[in-house]
């Protein structure tokens, strides 16, 4: 059967009659989990009465460089913070079957000059993935239960993330679920 996806996390479609939420910022300034939970259900309801099942969102790299360009999309500078509240709008948006995206798996840092073939570099060790910036992206899957995620366009060390085998079977689906 068809299934229809969105891209946006402020917003479930690009239609004019679509619901406008509250950015990830704002919604992560609340610091308030059972709100982040009930923005999903929503969500999820919207998608129910429009005909859609998928949803890339939420986004849920940290504030890891105050130049990145998606920093709007991302809920704060704290991969725990920030994995508690993507977590809680993954959860609402599944209670009601939609499929979430979780994005831009891993370590997003630029909108600009971020292809594959000689983009952007993110350099960080593996201690520091695990302790901060993977640690959102593993909240959301293990207590949010999200089933999918939407890679980013970097390349972590010199392995571009879309096709690192470790982070998308060894990390996501072995030890994380």
């Amino acid at each position: 059967p068809k299934a229809t996806d969105s891209d946006g996390p402020a917003q479930l479609s690009q239609r004019s009659d679509s619901t406008y939420w509250p950015g990830a910022c704002v919604i992560g300034s609340t610091y308030n989990v059972e709100l982040a939970e009930l923005l999903g259900v929503m969500v999820g309801n919207e998608g129910l009465f429009k005909d859609i099942q998928g949803w890339y969102a939420p986004s849920m790299n940290i504030h890891r460089s105050p130049f990145s360009g998606r920093n709007f999309e991302y809920y704060g500078q704290d991969g725990v913070h920030t994995g508690l509240m993507a977590a809680a709008v993954v959860k609402g948006a599944r209670s009601k079957g939609m499929v979430t995206y979780i994005k831009h798996f891993a370590l997003n840092d630029q909108e600009q000059d971020r292809q594959l073939n000689g983009g952007v570099i993110t350099w960080a060790s593996e201690q520091s993935m695990r302790e901060i910036y993977l640690r959102s992206f593993e909240y959301a899957v293990k207590r949010g239960d999200a089933n999918a995620t939407m890679g980013s366009f970097n390349r972590i060390g010199i392995m571009p993330s879309v096709t690192h085998y470790d982070f998308y079977v060894s990390v996501t689906r072995e030890e994380w679920g």
